[in-house]
């Protein structure tokens, strides 16, 4: 007798699609069965013309922790669960910054009784905290961030500093992240058009040029060739040209480095953010129409390892610019209940399959942060985190329905093909037909353990 069997659909893995019923016992995938097969359960939920896949784990969320009215765990994980987000990450860029294990147990304990996903935490190198680094690896955290630009509350951190706490992460089995600007370059162009008055949208387009972000994702890429035991990933990658150098590089041999890139990436462009303003403004900011499509093919044939939402929400005072001025606007857009439908709907349109998506929103992400000992596929003994999606149902995008705190996203009335139906985690129901299952604190915190095969 199991305690769950779905029924009816068609199982999306990270090996492909086929007709089966998978049945759950006491939270975990227990058998992958024939359509054909008789087998007894104490629930059964029919997913007929529905897509069963595998829960979504994005590894790049801001759960706002410190800075109330950005966002909180509850909002955010009640979102995820919306969006076919089973599993998320949280960046250490809270208040306290994660870097050390008191601010790790300090976020855990606020986060438990709010979240309805589950969840794991970055750590991260900043000046001044080196010595904290093996014990974070050691509470779970074993992914660091750095940035090589500055960023509100959260240090740059300085090439001898990364290759020095590259070399240790490297040595205990974890993994270095960078969001990769240059910061000079950047802010040369910024005080420039600060001194001649310019404060549009278009300015902050052309502080950030692709070249900007270039040469810091390939200082990266040549760092991790110094230290190819310690594994490295390339945040939120806008540009077409930085995928193709990390193509380069795996042809020379460098092969510790991942990339992912975000849905904004994959479907706005820098024509949307003149016409629809602050909301849209994030860093990297979107970049042209013909980067978009360039982009979408270093997603299809493989280059990108993963699609994540980087969701980085704000008040709605932040996100409204001061006297026109767009400088006054806070970067970051939120993601994490559309990022599903966005790259569904625009995926599918250049052959995208559900395969790959799976592979990309779900499987590879789950592996390269240390979680694929539970999450991220369909396969017996992982976690039963599971999702049906209608890949047919055609919808607007209602920014009054998001779960968020700050109830906004930048695909306001935006039509979408493929909606979620329903989605379980450790065999629970916790949302369907757009209401949550579940009482927050559902949610359980995952260690990484990224040195595992």
């Amino acid at each position: 007798m199991y305690d769950l069997v779905i029924e009816n659909g068609t199982l999306v893995t990270s090996q492909g699609e086929y007709k089966g019923k998978i049945a759950v016992k006491d939270g975990k995938i227990a058998a992958i069965l024939s359509s054909e097969s008789t087998i007894s359960a104490s629930e059964y939920i029919d997913a007929q013309d529905h897509l069963v896949m595998p829960g979504l784990v994005d590894t790049h969320v801001h759960c706002g922790h410190g800075t109330p009215e950005r966002e909180n765990f509850e909002c955010v994980t009640k979102a995820a669960a919306a969006g076919g987000i089973t599993t998320i990450v949280d960046m250490p860029l809270s208040e306290p910054s994660t870097v050390t294990v008191d601010a790790l147990e300090e976020k855990k304990k606020s986060a438990f009784p709010q979240v309805v996903v589950d969840f794991s935490l970055y750590s991260g190198i900043i000046p001044h905290h080196m010595n904290d680094i093996e014990a974070t690896f050691e509470a779970g955290a074993q992914c660091y961030k750095i940035f090589t630009c500055r960023c509100s509350n959260y240090p740059m951190t300085y090439d001898g500093l990364l290759l020095k706490g590259m070399k240790k992460i490297g040595q205990l089995g974890g993994m270095v992240c960078a969001h990769a600007e240059n910061d000079t370059l950047i802010q040369e162009l910024v005080d420039d058009f600060l001194l001649s008055g310019r404060d549009d949208a278009q300015a902050y387009l052309e502080s950030h040029p692709e070249y900007s972000e270039l040469e810091a994702v390939k200082r990266f890429i040549f760092l991790s060739s110094l230290v190819p035991n310690c594994k490295t990933h390339i945040c939120h990658l806008s540009i077409a040209s930085g995928a193709e150098a990390l193509r380069e590089a795996r042809g020379h041999g460098i092969t510790n480095i991942t990339a992912e890139t975000c849905p904004q990436y994959l479907a706005l462009d820098e024509e949307d953010l003149i016409r629809d303003g602050a909301l849209l403004k994030c860093d990297p900011p979107v970049r042209s129409r013909e980067n978009v499509e360039r982009l979408w093919e270093m997603v299809l044939n493989g280059t990108i390892d993963m699609i994540v939402s980087d969701h980085s929400p704000h008040s709605f005072e932040k996100k409204t610019p001061q006297n026109n001025n767009f400088w006054t606007v806070s970067e970051g857009c939120t993601g994490v209940q559309t990022l599903l439908p966005v790259v569904a709907t625009e995926g599918r349109k250049r052959g995208l399959s559900w395969t790959q998506l799976v592979k990309l929103c779900a499987t590879q992400p789950a592996r390269r942060f240390g979680l694929g000992y539970a999450k991220g596929d369909i396969q017996i003994g992982y976690d039963a985190d599971l999702i049906l999606f209608d890949p047919l149902k055609e919808w607007v995008q209602d920014d009054s329905k998001l779960f968020y705190l700050n109830k906004w996203s930048p695909y306001k009335n935006k039509k979408f093909k493929g909606q979620i139906k329903r989605t379980i985690i450790r065999g629970k129901t916790v949302f369907i037909d757009g209401k949550i299952q579940v009482k927050p604190g559902y949610g359980h915190y995952y260690k990484m353990d990224i040195a595992a095969k």
